[in-house]
């Protein structure tokens, strides 16, 4: 166990000395590193691995062995959390689960699937030969502070290649202009404005630190596409595809030999 810990450390350590913007971070979402590590051989149960070593220590009263470890009691089981060993522990609320919707119409079951964000993102996945991590979150992303002056959400990107190191985010009409249903200005966001000024200030963080973290960025405007009166996606997948071939000409599997 000693030696486990000690693996441990160096991996949590080295995650936070990487990323020091970061105050703290679900122990599962190391997982990826821990096996990377030779620490554990694999996933299972969205980070039990981790969580049986944390639990186990807890229960020896040796929790102290891994100083970054802090947990967060529920009802039944406890949320495992690291934190950088040179900072104060922050007060950590673990929201309730949510409680799924089940409906039966037809309208609520589809309209999600057929965005024109998915429409266009399924394009890239068949252009690039790979499908993207959907609404992929960064650990080093976050949105300003919420009102408990803590925490911080991680802010998704529409689309993730890893293996291309390239990030796709299309912007439909409430990217570029005001729409009402998005932008009411009674409607203030944790970041002190209205929806529309946040979205803003969040496009240009991604903007700004992707790249710094090796991460190209192509922002596709809904204007690139045919669009209907109510500039939506006319679906053209000819033409549409045509379009989106040219932009990602530079990244595509087979050298943009199409």
């Amino acid at each position: 166990m000693m030696e486990k810990t000690a693996q441990i450390n160096k991996v949590v350590k080295s995650y936070f000395e990487k990323n020091k913007d970061v105050d703290i971070v679900p122990a599962k979402d190391r997982m990826p590193e821990f096996i990377k590590a030779g620490i554990f051989t694999k996933d299972n149960k969205n980070g039990l691995p981790i969580r049986k070593v944390l639990r186990d220590l807890k229960e020896t009263n040796q929790l102290h062995l891994i100083p970054f470890a802090h947990g967060v009691q529920k009802t039944k089981n406890t949320n495992w959390f690291f934190i950088p060993s040179n900072k104060s522990i922050p007060k950590i609320s673990v929201a309730p689960p949510k409680v799924k919707q089940v409906t039966t119409t037809s309208k609520s079951k589809t309209s999600k699937k057929h965005r024109d964000e998915d429409y266009i993102i399924d394009l890239c996945d068949a252009i690039l030969g790979i499908k993207a991590s959907r609404q992929y979150r960064f650990d080093f992303l976050l949105g300003d502070l919420h009102t408990n002056g803590v925490t911080r959400t991680k802010l998704p990107v529409d689309a993730y290649y890893a293996s291309k190191n390239l990030v796709i985010e299309f912007h439909e009409t409430q990217h570029t202009e005001a729409v009402r249903h998005f932008d009411k200005p009674n409607k203030i966001t944790v970041s002190g404005v209205h929806r529309g000024k946040q979205r803003a200030k969040y496009e240009q963080l991604r903007r700004d630190l992707l790249p710094e973290h090796g991460i190209q960025l192509v922002e596709l405007d809904y204007s690139l596409f045919e669009v209907t009166s109510q500039k939506k996606l006319v679906r053209n997948k000819k033409r549409d595809t045509e379009v989106l071939k040219a932009i990602l000409k530079k990244f595509d599997a087979r050298g943009g030999n199409w």
